[in-house]
């Protein structure tokens, strides 16, 4: 299989970059995406899931809200707890507060909307209203 990619002029100089500060210890702020979270969703006959790890984030911190189609949620990672000499060499983990939006069918029971939080994982349901569900009309024969 032939595949093609396309060259992006500023990815070797995003690397130069990430190289240079790496010798002045700075790669870990420039690695950092500070409030990006990353979202799966799927959808099921009667509903819709959306997904999201959040690793070290409080549920009572956690602030979900729907306004018109839009679905909110807000949060906070808690900080890393180190040591006070040790040196950072590394940081994927994200910390700090984040805020993020995803815009919704305008087809969904906003009304019944449920979220829960475990292990990390948080998981929205938002069904779907009866009248854009699937409906079977019944034949009749004569």
């Amino acid at each position: 299989m032939l595949k093609f990619h396309m060259m992006n002029p500023f990815e070797s100089m995003q690397r130069e970059v990430e190289h240079l500060l790496r010798g002045f210890d700075l790669d870990p702020i420039v690695r950092r995406e500070h409030g990006r979270i990353h979202f799966a969703v799927r959808e099921q006959d009667e509903k819709y899931l959306v997904e999201a790890a959040l690793p070290g984030v409080d549920a009572e911190k956690l602030d979900i809200n729907v306004i018109d189609r839009q679905l909110l949620i807000k949060g906070d990672f808690a900080p890393v707890d180190l040591p006070e000499n040790a040196r950072v060499h590394r940081q994927e983990r994200q910390s700090g507060s984040f805020e993020q939006s995803l815009m919704l069918t305008n087809k969904l029971d906003t009304d019944n909307i449920a979220a829960e939080y475990t292990d990390g994982m948080l998981t929205i349901s938002i069904p779907k209203v009866k009248e854009s569900l699937p409906r079977r009309i019944e034949i009749k024969a004569h």
